[in-house]
């Protein structure tokens, strides 16, 4: 069995492994002692995506590494060359990776190691929370910070957006707080915007949320707990909030199931 996995990851790479042990003097042997060999990862999130870097301990007995990241889709192999190699992976779970190394006395494995990648909903929540608790506030350093539509395929049919900075005080002071213990905090600070364009008196309230996978477009989606609990604006049709993208910085809230006969898209960004 090993001989044939030997001839399988041979063909795979026998064309550059020969051309690299060439020289004028080669009698074209392959001989020496079996590559033999572990490797480090190091894992960083991008998005909600998480990029890996694989990188091979040097040995002597091996002039080509291959990696195995074990997120192939159907049955198909995902494969890099190179002793240091980048990967990214766009879903969550635990993979089996293993290190391939070709020197002149054969093919040497690796032990496989499981590589950890979380899912989105943990990205997501990572980013909403800061692992902790963070604070957003609508951007208002840009166009359109509010939109406003009928549904997902027509979000700024009743409202295109304002330009930056178009916000009233009362509704750019605005903070919202969110917890890893899943509790969402509204400081409206002096005022509150009430629908209408009025400033009121302060609605500063918390509740409980539930972060789970978006029904409709989105990545998440926040469903608050309290009765007349809201981010951003006070007309939310319910209590469903989806996130449509999110990083370390900013985020894109939508106010709306895929179902409500309005959404207010909102762009908001990190304190």
């Amino acid at each position: 069995m090993k001989d044939i996995r030997n001839n399988a990851v041979w063909a795979f790479l026998g064309g550059s492994v020969l051309l690299a042990s060439c020289d004028k003097n080669d009698t074209g042997s392959l001989e020496g002692p079996v590559p033999q060999g572990t490797f480090t990862t190091s894992a960083r999130s991008v998005g909600l995506t998480t990029e890996v870097t694989f990188t091979a301990a040097p040995t002597n007995d091996a002039f080509l590494y291959q990696w195995e990241f074990g997120d192939g889709a159907n049955g198909a192999p995902s494969v890099g060359k190179g002793q240091t190699v980048t990967h990214v992976y766009s879903k969550g779970g635990t993979f089996q990776t293993q290190l391939i190394m070709a020197g002149r006395g054969g093919t040497g494995f690796s032990e496989k190691k499981p590589v950890v990648i979380p899912s989105t909903l943990n990205l997501v929540k990572q980013y909403l929370t800061g692992g902790s608790a963070r604070t957003w506030k609508l951007d208002n350093t840009v166009d359109a910070p509010i939109v406003v539509g009928p549904d997902d395929d027509h979000p700024t049919q009743y409202f295109a957006g304002g330009p930056a900075g178009s916000l009233p005080p009362c509704q750019a002071d605005d903070e919202f707080t969110f917890t890893t213990a899943n509790v969402y905090s509204y400081d409206a600070k002096a005022q509150t915007l009430v629908a209408g364009a009025s400033c009121a008196a302060p609605r500063t309230a918390s509740t409980p949320f539930t972060l789970g996978a978006a029904t409709g477009a989105g990545v998440g989606q926040l469903t608050l707990a309290t009765a007349g609990s809201f981010i951003g604006i006070t007309d939310a049709p319910d209590l469903i909030y989806r996130i449509l993208d999110i990083d370390d910085q900013h985020m894109t809230l939508r106010a709306g199931s895929s179902t409500a006969s309005v959404v207010f898209t909102m762009k908001l960004m990190v304190k």
